[in-house]
């Protein structure tokens, strides 16, 4: 099967069916982990406030008078980096596996092709993860 650019429509390379099925289901896998990696990220930075609200919550008033609490800029900050940024990477890589999962659909509604075409972003995925295996199988 021959894999198409779709902004120039050349062949950026060629690659069988079967393989390039094994390949999007294994960068989908990828994809998956790397969602529930994010997750994990952003419930550890839940856990991490919760204990630290949980600590000042049982200091006597005294002592929270003389330790204060960092300002309420440094807290939006560190929402946005531990919490909302990987909300928006979680959904983009969501959009990544939407898209894969249509081409997956589109290999296997016509097996029968001689070409599929697919965004240079994904060519691009596509060519660096077959370069990864070989280079793998090749150790």
């Amino acid at each position: 099967m021959d894999v198409l650019d779709d902004l120039y429509h050349r062949t950026a390379f060629h690659i069988s069916a079967e393989k390039l099925i094994l390949i999007i289901q294994s960068l989908t896998a990828k994809k998956q982990d790397e969602i529930e990696y994010f997750k994990d990220k952003i419930a550890r930075y839940e856990q991490k406030r919760r204990k630290e609200e949980a600590a000042y919550q049982s200091l006597s008033p005294l002592r929270r008078l003389f330790i204060g609490r960092p300002p309420s800029h440094h807290q939006a900050v560190e929402y946005m980096v531990y919490v909302k940024e990987p909300f928006k990477k979680i959904e983009k890589v969501k959009r990544e596996i939407q898209d894969l999962k249509r081409v997956l659909e589109r290999i296997q509604q016509n097996p029968a092709s001689r070409e599929i075409v697919l965004s240079h972003r994904l060519i691009d995925e596509l060519a660096s993860w077959v370069e990864s295996e070989e280079i793998s199988n090749e150790y």
